[in-house]
């Protein structure tokens, strides 16, 4: 079986938004960067009102302006070096990425670099719409879409790697 389909800065750029609240962990750093931010603009606030010295203003504003770029430049930018950094080293802008799903391991090749995983690393599969997320142990996961598969089909696929994870 195997599932292909092309590699875009659009595409990039969608994942940091399909994921940005996706996860416990996620949605805890959201809410921590949240509560940063807003004390650090009451902080703000109160020490322009107060007048509490030039320098509790700047760490105030600092600290409002770090929890605005982690709450929502952050996630871009990462996917945007990443993006940038596949590009460079592939020498194209938009590449094909095939996982083909074979009897002893699953191949991931992006253009021209390949990598093999066993499905024994699995640790768990998420489906949400066209997306399906295999995760692995080394906290890495696989992605793959439902529509994209050029062979065969996400349900005979899912079948497969279920069977071989139990081996």
């Amino acid at each position: 079986m195997k599932n292909e389909y092309k590699i875009t800065k659009d595409l990039i750029n969608s994942w940091a938004k399909e994921y940005y609240l996706h996860g416990a962990r996620n949605i805890f750093l959201f809410i921590l960067w949240c509560i940063v931010g807003i004390a650090g603009l009451l902080g703000l606030i109160l020490s322009v009102v107060l007048n509490l010295g030039w320098i509790v203003t700047y760490l105030y504003a600092l600290l409002l302006i770090i929890a605005v770029y982690k709450l929502f430049i952050h996630r871009f930018v990462f996917l945007s070096k990443s993006y940038k950094l596949y590009a460079t080293t592939y020498g194209v802008t938009e590449w094909m990425r095939t996982t083909e799903f074979l009897d002893e391991e699953m191949v991931v090749t992006d253009h021209t670099f390949v990598s093999r995983f066993k499905y024994s690393n699995i640790q768990k599969i998420k489906e949400k719409d066209n997306v399906v997320m295999i995760f692995m142990n080394d906290n890495m996961a696989l992605r793959l879409y439902k529509d994209a598969f050029i062979e065969g089909s996400w349900e005979e696929c899912k079948k497969m790697i279920l069977e071989k994870k139990k081996l």
